[in-house]
């Protein structure tokens, strides 16, 4: 009985812990007027996934031009 709760318990624990892959994570992609792009994730929060793609495209795109969010899952 003892070997059956503790076989109960570990694969408690494993799945518990495998349920945090990367496909529940928010993308968010930012692009600009003249092609420039940029992709941000985060696994929690989608306003760091939108602020992080912000500033990726903000640093490919040349100055006095605006990135803006395009799509975020």
């Amino acid at each position: 009985m003892r070997a059956v709760k503790l076989f109960f318990i570990s694969t408690v624990l494993v799945l518990s812990f495998g349920s945090s892959d990367p496909a529940q994570a928010w993308v968010c992609k930012a692009s600009s007027s003249t092609g420039s792009w940029g992709k941000g994730w985060h696994n929690y929060s989608i306003g760091y996934a939108r602020q992080r793609a912000l500033l990726e495209c903000a640093a490919r795109t040349p100055y006095n031009r605006t990135c803006y969010i395009r799509w975020c899952r």
